[in-house]
């Protein structure tokens, strides 16, 4: 579109900003707009575009869409000369973010100019601008400080402090948090089947198919799941101020936590016992630890663990690529060396045969097969009580569409059946015999483990650790494999003190017995 300049002397964009909903003072959006457009107007200014932040804070850009569109808008537009604002703190109420904006615009002949006559391009308004800016950005920090001698009252009353409440509880009139019973059994199940030893994503899945979603009715992710799974509030402690401070950018890391921050104890009604929250957060600091271990470029499970059989030493461990590849592609192999000359180099396809079969044999030997049994047994006396979960639900959900359809059978039967109720009809008979189905499935899902599964198990061992380098395998290494010595044979030593030389694999071959 063509604009006519004749009655302006510049193109300008507007910026508004309030920090709360609540502002309904001089610095409303509506008080902030009148005045721009007037000034506009007196000043022969033709505003091209308005671009505003609700309830957003002035101490970062984080978050801020309305201003960064209007940074990007003015990368694109360099006609336009002129950022309107009502007081310059709408901008910024950081001294440097201030200061670094003025320049920057300033470079591409952008003045910033406020309502009430301060004017970038004028070098004798820089003083007051500073003055403001600097004033802005201490108003900022003393109200910060008012606000949390606000929240430390809220927090020494045990009350929520605003936000959204955590998902599974409500917050009530008296501001204090109280468990939502409709989202509770989800959060419930969440703790339940992580702590099982499911995964996220197959958490997700379960939530999915039983109709549970986010606040906002998304779906739920991995992040969601593990923010729900570090919140101690479940369990029934109250916590403020946890969230490690602003740095001097005005920017927050929400991953990083005070060492020291308030905490009460019992002061929530809890949604899963102290029992349950310790093992989840257990197995969470064990995963971290192992996901940092397991990130590294040239990471192998036995590092570190690997020595001399002749002079104790560590043995030191590079990569090589070799083209043994079928397709002739670089294969890469991790061998460790030691300054011994008796000492051979080893690579880690023949430390990882002898290790997982010596593993193999020492596991599965006949007189562990017992306590293999009752483990698994009462691992899955675990997996059943997630399993009774799913079927309650499911079966709340069939008692609910039976209804449903009962309720439409009898309004067809009085003669009042159209084809929308007969086709609705339809449609819950389908729902419903699904969810039989999917009962069924579970039902045939529990199970009584006996030797004969032991024996099944191990013959897959080997196969199934060798071609699976997960989370779960890596971390079963780690826990389990203690200390590798090489020499002119290689012997492994458990961290149950079971020890396993050439001779295990040999044995295991031949069919043998192996005897720790």
């Amino acid at each position: 579109m063509t604009m006519d300049r004749s009655a302006y002397s510049r193109l300008a964009v507007t910026y508004r900003r309030i920090s709360s909903l609540n502002q309904v003072d001089n610095n409303s959006m509506c008080a902030q707009e009148q005045a721009i457009k007037d000034y506009a107007k007196k000043n022969h200014l033709k505003i091209v575009e308005a671009f505003h932040d609700l309830a957003k804070s002035g101490t970062s850009v984080q978050n801020r869409t309305g201003y960064q569109q209007m940074m990007e808008y003015l990368e694109k537009h360099p006609e336009v000369t002129c950022v309107l604002l009502h007081h310059l703190d709408r901008l910024h109420r950081n001294v440097r973010n201030q200061l670094n904006d003025i320049y920057t615009l300033k470079c591409k002949g952008i003045a910033v100019i406020t309502t009430d006559g301060l004017n970038s391009m004028d070098e004798d308004c820089m003083s007051e601008i500073l003055d403001e800016a600097a004033s802005a950005e201490k108003y900022s920090r003393r109200l910060s400080k008012e606000t949390m001698k606000g929240l430390r009252v809220n927090a020494e009353q045990m009350l929520h402090n605003g936000g959204l409440p955590p998902y599974g509880y409500t917050v009530g009139s008296d501001k204090k948090l109280y468990i939502d019973e409709a989202k509770a059994p989800a959060v419930r199940k969440i703790f339940e089947m992580y702590a099982a030893g499911m995964s996220y994503k197959q958490i997700a899945q379960w939530l999915d198919d039983n109709g549970f979603t986010t606040v906002k009715g998304g779906k739920f992710k991995s992040t969601s799941i593990k923010t729900i799974l570090e919140n101690e509030k479940y369990c029934g402690t109250y916590f403020w101020n946890k969230r490690a401070a602003k740095d001097f950018r005005g920017m927050r890391n929400s991953h990083q936590q005070k060492e020291d921050y308030y905490q009460v104890h019992g002061a929530i009604e809890p949604i899963v016992s102290e029992e349950l929250f310790d093992k989840v957060q257990e197995r969470l600091h064990d995963n971290k630890n192992r996901i940092r271990n397991y990130n590294g470029k040239n990471y192998y499970p036995f590092n570190g663990k690997v020595f001399c059989g002749k002079c104790g030493k560590k043995l030191s461990g590079h990569v090589q690529y070799s083209r043994t590849s079928k397709n002739n592609a670089p294969v890469k192999q991790y061998r460790f060396s030691c300054s011994c000359p008796a000492v051979k180099t080893v690579n880690e396809k023949y430390l990882d045969d002898m290790v997982i079969n010596g593993l193999r044999a020492c596991i599965f030997s006949p007189e562990n097969y017992e306590e293999l049994v009752d483990k698994l047994n009462a691992y899955g006396k675990i997996q059943e009580r997630v399993i009774d979960l799913q079927i309650e639900v499911l079966r709340s959900d069939k008692e609910n569409a039976e209804k449903r359809c009962s309720n439409l059978m009898d309004i067809a039967e009085n003669g009042d059946g159209t084809k929308s109720i007969i086709d609705k009809i339809k449609r819950l008979d389908k729902r419903i015999a699904k969810i039989d189905r999917r009962i069924s499935d579970y039902e045939a899902a529990k199970k009584v483990f006996t030797a004969e599964d032991i024996d099944r198990i191990r013959d897959r061992f080997t196969e199934y650790v060798m071609e699976n380098r997960n989370e779960n395998v890596l971390g079963f290494l780690e826990d389990t494999v203690d200390r590798i010595e090489v020499d002119d044979t290689v012997r492994v030593h458990l961290k149950k003190n079971i020890c396993v030389d050439r001779e295990t694999k040999k044995g295991f071959r031949q069919g043998r017995s192996i005897k720790k």
